[in-house]
């Protein structure tokens, strides 16, 4: 079965791939990488710096509080099948130091 006949028949719709939707960097001030979305039923959140990077679902994100993506290839992940509505939520991030690349993608309605 191809990819495209699996998300239809599993979601009753297509889906499409958004790379970078809202940012591909963070620094030391808090940033939102991803919108609200209900359309969005999974994303990829990879830091490709040499910093550390922190996500949270709200824009207080910072060292002690959110989710730790480690320096050169640390990740995140969120579908609806497993996390619910929260896979639509805002997500807010902020780096341990300047111009800190992150790769995000989201899986969204076609």
């Amino acid at each position: 079965m191809a990819a495209s006949e699996y998300a239809l028949k599993q979601f009753g719709f297509r889906t499409t791939v958004v790379v970078n939707p809202l940012v591909s960097s963070v620094g030391t001030s808090v940033v939102k990488v991803l919108s609200q979305n209900p359309d969005r039923i999974e994303w990829l959140i990879m830091n490709l710096s040499a910093n550390t990077v922190y996500l949270a679902y709200g824009p207080d994100v910072s060292s002690s509080k959110g989710m730790v993506l480690a320096a050169n290839g640390g990740s995140a992940v969120s579908k609806v099948t497993e996390d619910g509505e929260a896979v639509a939520y805002e997500v807010w991030a902020i780096a341990s130091g300047l111009s800190s690349s992150i790769y995000v993608v989201e899986y969204v309605r076609s």
